[in-house]
């Protein structure tokens, strides 16, 4: 059962109303059938999203999935558009 979007903050945008606000990046998720695992998309290059001045390391941020169910770009901004029926199948192998 899919339990958590894995997000990267990919920049900023203002809004109508002159507030700063997140553009959030789907990098995967996180499936809970008894045994934890993430699912990453193949094709998403975390080289290519700004990091701190000086740091080394991405930070991921974890949405709860059943908050962003509905919700598009909340104050979280995590896609709640995410193909949900790929990810809730095992992997092949």
């Amino acid at each position: 059962m899919k339990k958590y979007d894995l997000c990267v903050k990919s920049g900023t945008y203002t809004d109508r109303s002159g507030n700063e606000k997140v553009n959030w990046e789907n990098i995967g998720v996180m499936i809970d059938d008894g045994s934890p695992y993430i699912l990453l998309k193949p094709y998403i290059n975390l080289a290519g999203f700004p990091r701190e001045e000086g740091r080394n390391h991405l930070l991921v941020s974890v949405f709860d999935h059943s908050e962003l169910r509905g919700s598009k770009n909340a104050d979280k901004g995590a896609e709640a558009n995410v193909d949900t029926q790929a990810h809730d199948e095992p992997i092949p192998f």
